[in-house]
């Protein structure tokens, strides 16, 4: 990891947006612009990652990193990728998360370094090859800082539990923040595979709101949250609706679920489209929750579990 942490200082031109996982959806990403009324000139996209796997354009999403204007952190399923290209362990899990689509690409990859290979690599191919070196270079925390004067840290899982108190400071120091990243949680580096605070949570229903706020205090993820440390901003974990708890919002609310996809030769069945899903973004300066999919674009308002919430419950009878 060359740079664990970028800064982006405030947007004084124009707004900024974080974004959750794409996956591949890229129609979805483009009307979501089309709804915020983007302006590449003056506002800038910040994405929790997971650009790529599962969704019907990954290239596309990918490419995105060559904006000036958007701004991603390194995910899972990047990691994958990076590391099927590289030899790193995580690689031989890419192809059966839906990484297949890349396998022409890695393929090519691996010809171009055969003497005796005569393969001739797509413009596909080369286009992939050609972005791995930026996939490499992506950060694990993003620090925004907003005109208001408040920060936002974004990452794209969580922050490690246990490792003592997390602040502002220690996130301002690549060493520190490389330190904390990886430490391992889960399936490997803490911020970009843990699963702790909101593992309960996935794809499931949130309409009991009394169960969801009981669970939160049961799992007791929430004390790593401090006056010291700004609210942080993530995906990873696919929700039903984007879903704060106390100092995080997780906005990963399935973009690719909102397609059909069709089946892929690491997997046996199709996914149909889920009523539910779609891609959330937060306007930073504003607080304001927005989804899209192809064809529609609303505002949304959050699940929220405060410190108040919790401090509230009632001892069950």
């Amino acid at each position: 990891m060359k740079n664990p942490l970028k800064t982006l200082e405030a947007n004084t031109l124009g707004r900024d947006f974080v974004i959750g996982d794409l996956h591949g959806s890229y129609s979805v990403f483009e009307n979501l612009l089309k709804g915020i009324n983007f302006d590449p000139t003056k506002d800038r996209i910040i994405s929790v990652g997971d650009m790529v796997d599962r969704g019907p354009d990954s290239l596309k999403c990918l490419e995105l990193i060559r904006e000036p204007w958007f701004h991603a952190v390194l995910a899972n399923h990047e990691q994958m990728m990076a590391d099927k290209f590289s030899g790193g362990w995580s690689g031989a899990y890419w192809f059966q998360n839906g990484g297949f689509w890349g396998a022409e690409a890695y393929n090519c990859f691996k010809a171009m370094k055969d003497p005796e290979s005569h393969m001739i690599p797509t413009d596909a191919a080369m286009h992939l090859i050609d972005l791995i070196p930026l996939v490499e270079e992506l950060p694990f925390l993003i620090t925004v800082n907003t005109k208001s004067g408040k920060k936002f840290h974004v990452l794209h899982a969580e922050l490690p539990s246990g490792v003592g108190k997390i602040t502002d400071m220690e996130l301002s120091v690549p060493e520190e923040v490389l330190m904390l990243a990886t430490v391992q949680r889960g399936d490997g580096d803490a911020f970009v595979w843990s699963r702790n605070l909101y593992y309960n949570f996935y794809n499931t229903d949130l309409s009991n709101r009394d169960k969801v706020i009981r669970t939160v205090s049961y799992v007791g993820a929430t004390k790593i949250f401090n006056d010291e440390l700004s609210h942080v901003i993530s995906g990873h974990t696919i929700l039903q609706k984007p879903m704060t708890i106390v100092g995080q919002t997780n906005i990963d609310t399935g973009a690719y679920h909102s397609y059909w996809i069709p089946a892929e030769p690491y997997s046996h069945n199709g996914i149909a489209p889920k009523s539910w899903a779609a891609l959330t973004c937060i306007e930073l300066d504003t607080w304001k929750f927005f989804q899209a999919t192809s064809d529609s674009f609303k505002e949304i308002e959050p699940f929220v579990v405060s410190k108040d919430d919790l401090a509230a419950l009632k001892p069950e009878s």
